[in-house]
């Protein structure tokens, strides 16, 4: 009987160190816009959609604080969220015991902000394990940048901070994160460069960097010098239009929106140079984002655009083509369809249409 049961102990020892470790995630939410009861979430990163989703839920209590728990099964990427408030910024679960404190503030609501609340990331303080002090770091250097003498070359200084952190931290799934949250700040070469630093089978198989991978063949695709990938669009009296088609002349191409105020307050620039150079072989094919075409047909009459090729972007082609989100995004083609400058604002709308063809 005593060797049953001292094998019985034996055999729970064995299954209890097969098992799978636990995690434990306390989280602490202070400041003027929590109280207790509140309800915190905890989002966890979905490697299959890239996005963030609502998991476990509890309430904050009187202590100003909340408890995770659940089986350990790697490092990931988390956030928390209080309902109807605010969320954080993402942080890592990767060890078996995390402390996240983060203060939740309640300010004047605004636009970006109708709440008023958001939870700091200026406060907010993980202890856990490496990727989470990778993360302290990097929010700590990324303060710098509000320095008077880094303002004006905030993104350089940045991506500067990156490439020195991928380096110091080899392998880093934090700095993975970081890398693609930043990465319209790198220019196409230098994030060649930083994805090349990656030398783990785990990261260079993961979904975000397959992402970078993706985003920066795209970019360079669309980058000066590049021939602009062919795409039609509807009309205003429905034709689907190609690009392709004003092939021969130099064209402007303007995405922009009737709700978008920088769009339209470029507008009297496009004008100007359809104005100027429309009768020397010059096009503007004005690419509206908007949703209702009710808004779209009455901004362009508004506007006095009915002389544009107006377009409708009813296929995701800023973002699905040019890999961006931000409007006003205007950029100059060249008689072979060319890229001769993205980003134009102001002046250069016109200025830069007319040293491209007096050449």
């Amino acid at each position: 009987m005593k060797h049953i049961i001292l094998l019985l102990g034996c055999l729970g020892c064995l299954f209890a160190g097969c098992s799978e470790p636990s995690y434990r995630l306390t989280v602490s939410i202070y400041g003027n816009g929590s109280l207790p009861g509140d309800t915190v979430y905890l989002y966890r990163f979905n490697e299959e959609t890239l996005q963030f989703e609502k998991g476990d839920s509890a309430m904050l209590d009187d202590r100003q604080q909340v408890c995770f728990t659940g089986k350990y099964t790697g490092p990931e990427f988390v956030c928390v969220g209080v309902r109807k408030k605010a969320t954080s910024k993402f942080f890592m679960l990767d060890s078996t015991e995390v402390f996240a404190y983060n203060v939740l503030l309640h300010e004047e609501p605004n636009f970006f902000n109708p709440s008023g609340y958001k939870l700091t990331k200026k406060y907010m303080i993980v202890e856990g394990g490496r990727e989470s002090a990778i993360l302290d770091y990097y929010q700590g250097m990324e303060r710098l940048t509000l320095l008077p003498d880094q303002l004006k070359s905030g993104d350089a200084f940045k991506e500067g901070v990156m490439m020195d952190m991928l380096v110091k931290f080899p392998n880093s799934r934090a700095m993975l994160m970081i890398l693609n949250n930043e990465r319209k700040r790198f220019l196409m070469d230098r994030l060649g460069e930083a994805l090349s630093l990656f030398d783990s089978p785990e990261l260079i198989g993961h979904p975000l960097y397959k992402e970078l991978v993706a985003y920066r063949e795209a970019v360079m695709k669309t980058s000066v010098g590049q021939v602009v990938p062919d795409f039609s669009l509807p009309s205003m009296n429905g034709e689907e239009v190609a690009i392709r088609s004003f092939r021969g002349k130099y064209v402007l191409l303007d995405f922009w929106a009737s709700w978008c105020g920088p769009c339209i307050g470029e507008m009297p620039n496009v004008h100007k140079a359809y104005d100027l150079l429309h009768d020397k072989g010059f096009e503007v094919i004005s690419i509206s984002t908007d949703r209702k075409e009710s808004d779209w047909r009455k901004a362009m009459k508004e506007k006095q655009m009915e002389h544009f090729v107006n377009l409708r972007d009813t296929k995701g082609v800023l973002h699905e083509i040019f890999n961006r989100d931000a409007i006003p995004f205007i950029l100059l083609l060249d008689p072979q369809g060319r890229i001769v400058a993205k980003e134009l604002r102001g002046k250069d709308i016109y200025e830069v249409a007319i040293e491209s063809m007096n050449k």
